[in-house]
This record gives structure tokens, sequence and C-alpha cells, in this order.
């Protein structure tokens, strides 16, 4: 197991059906103790981490906003008291929403904003603090978008925030590589995940074959091939990646240009 002793955060991991609980399920099969993190959704989240124990892991829940600071500031002090320093880090937690540029309001801006890229920030300021101040370096990742290459209409929300975060990244490997830190970051397409069940491109049976008719693969992603992507990032197989996108995407994006 690559991971083996290491002890992983992972935020928005809860849901049954979300890239959260794909990362944490990945990282605790390569070794990882892992924080279940989550919002909401706390009997998922009590679910997967009696799973990740059943594995041979140690693992937690913890309930916390990371869009606020005192909260994240507390799950990881917990990490940290009941199952060592977190020396991997990812920053999955998010939100989506579907709305034309002139029909945007504030609440969905400020929601998207504050969970996306507050939280994403939140998230990887304190992690990163942590490691500077331990000096034995960390990975850290931050789950992105093939927004940050591709647009797509009504969601000109969604990736701006994860434009921001792929701008956080960049910066942040640049400062963190000195201390033995690296961030990177991936970036899904079409995931067969809750978040996606809103979208307009796929309410109905022609919607779906349309979308899949955009993938050169010919379908959509299992969280876990996410999860297995941030396993390689976490280990020292990418010990000299730092400032990378790793696109997963069944060749959507280039197959669209």
């Amino acid at each position: 197991m690559r991971l083996a002793g290491k002890v992983a955060v992972v935020t928005g991991a809860a849901r049954e059906r979300g890239i959260g609980r794909g990362i944490a399920t990945c990282l605790a099969e390569e070794g990882c103790d892992v924080v279940v993190n989550d919002h909401s959704a706390e009997e998922e989240g009590l679910e997967l981490v009696e799973r990740l124990r059943e594995g041979g892991r140690r693992a937690i829940w913890h309930r916390a906003d990371v869009s606020k600071r005192e909260q994240v500031e507390e799950m990881f002090e917990r990490a940290a008291a009941e199952l060592g320093r977190p020396t991997v880090v990812c920053a999955n937690a998010g939100v989506a929403g579907w709305q034309p540029v002139v029909e945007v309001d504030g609440e969905q801006w400020r929601r998207l904003v504050d969970i996306n890229v507050i939280g994403g920030f939140n998230v990887c300021q304190v992690a990163a603090r942590g490691m500077v101040e331990a000096g034995e370096g960390g990975r850290i990742v931050v789950t992105s978008s093939v927004h940050v290459q591709m647009p797509f209409a009504e969601m000109a929300v969604y990736g701006a925030t994860k434009s921001g975060l792929r701008a956080m990244v960049d910066a942040a490997a640049v400062e963190l590589a000195p201390h033995g830190i690296t961030v990177n970051h991936v970036g899904p397409g079409w995931v067969k995940s809750a978040i996606n069940d809103p979208s307009p491109s796929l309410q109905t049976e022609e919607d779906v074959a349309a979308t899949l008719a955009m993938i050169p693969a010919g379908r959509a992603a299992d969280p876990r091939e996410i999860g297995m992507a941030v396993a390689y990032l976490a280990s020292e197989d990418a010990a000299y990646v730092t400032g990378e996108y790793l696109r997963i995407d069944g060749g959507l994006v280039v197959g669209k240009h």
C-alpha cells in the first residue's frame, strides 16, 4: 500500500454517490487513515467511516462547513489529536448551480463562492500551515473541474469558482515546493455523482444520450476513478509532480475541440 501510515482529510466525502467518497475509499485502500468530512449527510458519513474501519483503517466523521474558517481549524485539530497530523489533504467539497448569466442571483453566487473558493482556500491554507510547521512535507489535492478549460452554458459561476481554484493551486505549488509539499488539482468531467443530478442536460434519456455522445470514452466516470488519480498524486510516485492539472474526463475536452 503506497500510503500506509498516512493520515488524510477528505472534505465533502460523506455522500454515497459522490467524488469525495471515491477519494476517501481509494486513499484508505492505499493505507491511509481518513477523516471523513461533510457539512451534512451525517448518516452516510458515519456509514462510510464504519466501512473504512471494517477494512482495517482508522477513520472518523467530522461535520464542518469548510466556508467557516474556525470549523476547518477545529477539524484539523481533531484529526491531529485522534489520528495524527494529516499529510494528505483533499479539498474536494463543492457545490454546483445552473443559471443563465443574466439570471444569476446573489444567493447562488455567494453560495458557490463561499463553499468552492473560500472553503477550498480555508482547507488548503490550514493544511499548508500545519505541514510547513511540521517540516515533513505533504500532499494537497484540490478537486477542480474540466470547467477550467471548457465553458458550459448556465454554469458561469461554477466555472469561475473552479478557475479560481486553479489559480490558487498554481501559486501554492510554487510557494510550498521548497517545503516538500506538492499541490495539484484533478479535473473531473461528467461523473456519476449526486451533484450532477439537477443538470438540465441530464433530465431525459435523450439528454443523457446527447451528453454521452460528447465523450469519446462513451460513459460517465465512476467516483472511484477520481479517487485513484488522487491516490497517485498523494503517493511517492508523484513526488516530483506539483502545480499539475490531471484531467479525468474520458476525452471530453479533447473530443470537443
